[in-house]
Formats: C-alpha cells, structure tokens, sequence
C-alpha cells in the first residue's frame, strides 16, 4: 500500500498536473498560482480537489496524511502513532483513508496534538478519539476556545451537513503546557507555547529521520497574526522566541503550505513533495532546508511588523515613543521616505513595487518584503521605535568568520567587520565608543587570534554628526595603534565640527573619494560614494573568499536610503558599474538584520561552518536582487516626488 501511495503523488505532483476536466479538479496548479497556493486558495473550497491528495512519507518517521488546504501530520513510533491536526469534515473519512493506505492503522493512534483551536485543525479530533482513544492535546487557551464553539453549537444546532463535531475534553486528555513533552515510545515532542494566531498556539520541535539521519524539525503551530495590535505584539513575541531559542532548526513544517501573509520560502510542501518523488541516490532530502527555515523566521518578523503598523494605524492608537517626552528640535530636512499613505496611494509607485514582486519569484520573497515597504530596509531598533515596541536587549555577538577572510565582531544592534591579508587586518567601523572598542571589539578579535596591532587601516562606512554609532571607537584605535583611518570627505566634513567632548572622534586622516581603492597584501578594496543616508556614504566591494571560493559582497553603508532622483541614480550607476561588472553576490550592512537576518545566518554559519554560506545568493539571484533593489528605491522616490516632499 505505501508504494502504492507513492506512485499515486508521483501521477498528481510530479507530472505538471495537467487539468483533467472539472474547472481544473485533480489537475495542478492553477495558472499563477504555486500548486500549494492553488490548494489553499483557488480550489480551497473544491471537495473533489482536495480529496485528490494521497498520504505521502516525507520522512522516516513522518507522514502526510491530510487534505491541500490544511495539512494532518503522522508520526509513527515503537508504540503507537502521534498525530497533529485532525482536519475537519468532509475530510476526516480521506484521513482515516491516508493512514491506512500508508499502511498504518487508526486504531493505534495514541495522541492527537492540535496546533490551534479553530476547526480546521481540531475537527477530526472527536471521530478520531472515538475510534482509538486517543488523548487530544491542546494548550488551556484553545481548549478553551473549543468549549466555546460546543457552546455555540448547543445554542444554535447547525442544520447543514457536514455536521462539524468538537472534541469535549475528558480527564485523559492532556492540557499543554509551555515545556511539556509529549513521549510515546522512543518519540519526544517538546512543547512551545506561541501565542499570536490564537490565544494559546502549540508549536512542536522533535526529531525525523531522513534514512536513519537524524534532523530537527519545528511546526510553527500560528504562522500567522490574528487579534489587533495585542495580538500582533504577541506574535511578534513568538517568532522572536523561536528565532532566539531554535537556531539550529533544518527542517521547517508547515501547517498550511501556503498563506498569503507567510508563504514558506522557497517552495511549500507540496513543492518540496515533488522535488522528494524525484530525488536520486544520495541526494538530499529538500525538506532539510535551513537556510528557508532562516528566511521564514525574517518573513515572519516582517509580517509582524507590517501587521503592527497596519492595526495600530487602525486603532488611531498613540505609539509609545509618542507617549515618551519630547526630543530637543532637531534642524528640519527633507523626508527619507513616504509616508505608508503617500506610498501606497501612488499607483505609479505600486507599478514598480509589483515589478519587484515579480523578481522576486518564491525565493526572494523575504527580501522583497524587507526592501520594498515604504520605509525601505530598517534597523530593528528603529523599526520598533517607530512601531511603539519596547527596545530589545542589546548583546554581544559570538566572534563570527562569515567568510574565510571577513568576521564579524560586536554588538548585535551594531557591528564591525575584520578583513584579514596576508599584510595585516583592516577594520571596517568601530561600535558606538571608546569602551565598546577597548571592552568588546579588542577582546573578541584576541579570542580568535587576531592581533588589534596588527590593523592596518579602519574604514568608517559614514559619520553622522553628533551620533558616534560607526565612528565612537576610532579615536581609541587610532592612538592605541597609530594605524590609518579613511572616511568620505563628505562625512569628516559634517561630523569634525559636531563632535563632542565626550565622545571625540578620530583625527582626521585619508579623505576617500567615488571610485578609490585600497589595496593590502592580497585584498583591495574598492569604494563608491553612496550617498543619501549621509553624504558620504560608503558602498564598498570587497572580495571575499567562502571554501576557497571567490566571491564579491557589497557592504553598503546606508541601508538603501536614496531619497531623491540624485541618489537613486548614483544607486542605479553603481550596481550597473561595479556590482554587475564585479559579479557581487552578497550583501552587507554593520547593523544586523538591515538586509537579511544576519545573527540568524551568523549562527548557522557557526553551527556548520563546511556548509553553504547564507549570506550569499548566487551571481543571478543576486542580479534579481539588485533589481528588486531599484525598483522599490524608485517607488519610494515617485511616491515622495508626487506628494509634494522633493
């Protein structure tokens, strides 16, 4: 019977899915869509359609035995099976039919685990307890909104079948708490609590076994926010916790394959299902994916936020940093971006926002969501200022060799990078002051062996006058180690005069112009002025070296920030002349999480250092994302020409 099933994914999933009659029903993917997004949005509600999908095996240990729109999982273990999610009718008999005809048996089921209490995931449950007497699991919270739809049944008996029938919790059933465990012979699911989508979402971390290999695994039981603003706060809470504590994670698994807010990088399930039916000897399996579960966690951040914006603009709510007490008048000048009403009510603008969707593809969906807002690329404590969120605790980060020849070293609001030659080192930015320089960075680059004697030059990205963030720790290495410090002449020019006493800056020393390079031992460096962040700052191309490999990342200094016609076109002219004539396939900034979740990738980086690197792309999904760069930077432009600010 299982290979059985097998085949029968093969004919459905791997053959391009030609429509067979029916508006498309048991066809493939409708046009534009991913098969995934077909399933769950333009035949979502077609009976027929879903009923199509066989079980599957994805892993040793785990099976998909659900519908398209919402999938049911199936862990077989030495005694019994765990299930998560039960569906709902009409499609709890399709279930039941899946796990037979993978050759297991329903009546062995032991645990019934439901992510989240709304019926698509908690609709089976009740026919399947019945059946096998299996224990349902749920978080307090969900098993209260369960009880709540009974009640409402009981108060208005639904006259139209399928008749949807609630689990009514007995003593047996199980109350999931934060940090539980679920065992069932040699098989753990670790519990987390992460609220957000529901009051109380459940989501599972455990490991599968691809061919006796093992891997770690983690559901997201809530991928999505629900509730206003309390409830988006919550998930952003969630993913932040699961980013923090789960790193490691190589397989990501979904609850639905696609969601419009979420959609899983780089193929869903079913994507990823046929990828598996075609896989050859030795080949891995495409769902040990860390890289994706990666991006996923930076989309998801991102949908929160956006969320955030969109709720708390609703609720006509004060931010909290507008509760805070006023700052001292700052000089006026021109905005750096719309405003999210001017952006989005351009449609010139969303012209070109939908070109850079389109660039994007599945596989860049998460840098299409970080460029291409009306504010553009952001660092996090800026975002969650202007989102009225609470700062989040500053740290120091693990020295990291995010190539062979760069590291990373600082702060994870703020960085520094260490290129090394065979001359000597060269710093690129110094942290916010002389102590983080003396306490943090001088420290972290002993502990992996590199001498702060040794620095040749230090490179400032840019200066902003008054504010120290890139330039604070210069004046400290500078008279500790006599070396070379290089900015834009620009950027000496506005920050010299607005230092002040407690925090000097560095003498000034090598002004550096458009077009510069700087050459050490086997290294050069070449610098292009891109201005609109500061004046003078700095996009700098640095070859770089992954396994031996070469390679050219860009470490832009100003995060995307081209606010006029002047700036876009300098942008346009340096990606045309240096990006794409260099082959650059990667992209940097010395605050994390500007472009990409950099402490996310940085720990994978730590975690397998002899895997692929993160941090690059590819010299074609880099051109794409180079593009995509463009094209939102010129709708920002348009949108803020057209309302007047330019």
């Amino acid at each position: 019977m299982k290979k059985l099933a097998i085949a029968i994914v093969i004919a459905l999933l791997g053959t391009g899915l030609a429509a067979q009659g029916g508006g498309g029903r048991q066809g493939g993917a409708a046009p534009n869509e991913t098969l995934s997004q077909t399933f769950r949005e333009s035949h979502g509600r077609d009976v027929a359609y879903q009923l199509s999908l066989p079980g599957f095996k994805i892993f040793d240990n785990l099976y998909h035995v659900g519908v398209g729109t919402v999938s049911t999982w199936l862990i077989p273990t030495t005694a019994g099976l765990i299930m998560i999610d039960s569906s709902q009718e009409p499609y709890v008999d399709h279930v039941l039919d899946n796990i037979r005809n993978l050759g297991f048996d329903p009546k062995d089921v032991k645990y019934v685990l439901i992510v989240h209490g709304h019926l698509d995931h908690f609709g089976g449950a009740a026919r399947i307890k019945e059946l096998s007497g299996a224990r349902i699991g749920m978080t307090e919270a969900d098993w209260k909104m369960v009880d709540d739809y009974i009640a409402q049944q009981r108060a208005n008996p639904p006259a139209l079948a399928p008749i949807q029938r609630a689990p009514q919790r007995d003593a047996k059933d199980l109350v999931l708490k934060d940090g539980d465990t679920v065992t069932l012979g040699k098989t753990s699911l670790k519990v987390f609590v992460t609220p957000g989508h529901t009051p109380g979402s459940a989501s599972f971390e455990f490991t599968v076994y691809d061919n006796g290999k093992p891997h770690k695994a983690f559901m997201f039981g809530g991928p999505e926010p629900r509730d206003g603003v309390e409830g988006g706060k919550k998930f952003l809470a969630s993913v932040n916790r699961i980013a923090q504590m789960e790193p490691d994670v190589e397989v990501g698994l979904l609850i639905h394959s696609w969601l419009a807010m979420s959609t899983y990088p780089n193929g869903g399930t079913f994507e990823r299902m046929v990828r598996l039916q075609s896989r050859k000897p030795g080949e891995p399996n495409p769902f040990v994916d860390p890289a994706s579960w990666q991006q996923w966690l930076t989309r998801l951040k991102m949908v929160a936020d956006k969320w955030l914006a969109d709720e708390t603009a609703k609720a006509g709510a004060p931010t909290a940093s507008a509760q805070t007490a006023p700052r001292p008048a700052a000089p006026a000048r021109p905005p750096i971006y719309p405003t999210k009403q001017q952006f989005e009510a351009s449609a010139d603008a969303q012209r070109h926002v939908a070109a850079a969707r389109q660039l994007a593809g599945t596989d860049l969906i998460a840098e299409f969501d970080n460029t291409c807002s009306y504010t553009g690329p952001e660092r996090v404590a800026l975002k969650r200022e202007r989102l009225g969120l609470p700062p989040m605790k500053d740290y120091t980060v693990e020295p990291t060799r995010i190539f062979d020849n760069v590291w990373f070293m600082g702060l994870a609001s703020q960085g520094a990078f260490v290129i090394t030659t065979r001359q000597g080192l060269i710093l690129i930015d110094t942290l916010n002051t002389t102590e983080e320089a003396r306490d943090i960075l001088v420290p972290s680059m002993r502990k992996v062996g590199l001498d702060p004697a040794q620095i040749k030059y230090i490179v400032l990205t840019h200066g902003h006058p008054g504010q120290t963030d890139h330039t604070g720790g210069a004046n400290f290495l500078q008279r500790t180690y006599h070396l070379r410090v290089m900015m834009a002449k620009e950027d000496w020019d506005a920050t010299l005069p607005a230092q002040k006493p407690e925090r000097p800056l560095a003498q000034r020393d090598v002004d550096i112009k458009h077009g510069d390079t700087l050459t050490l031992g086997d290294e050069t460096l070449t610098f292009t002025n891109l201005f609109g962040h500061t004046p003078g700052t700095l996009g700098i191309f640095i070859p770089v070296k992954w396994h031996g490999e070469s390679h050219v990342v860009l470490l832009h200094g100003g995060g995307l920030q081209h606010p006029n016609r002047d700036s876009l076109n300098r942008f346009e002219s340096v990606i045309k002349d240096y990006a794409l004539k260099m082959g650059a396939d990667g992209i940097l900034n010395a605050h994390p999480g500007i472009y990409q979740d950099t402490l996310a990738d940085m720990e994978t980086i730590r975690k397998n250092p002899n895997g692929p690197n993160p941090l690059l792309y590819g010299r074609q999904r880099a051109e794409r994302y180079w593009k995509i760069m463009d094209e939102c930077a010129t709708a920002r432009v348009i949108a803020l020409e057209q309302a007047g600010t330019k």
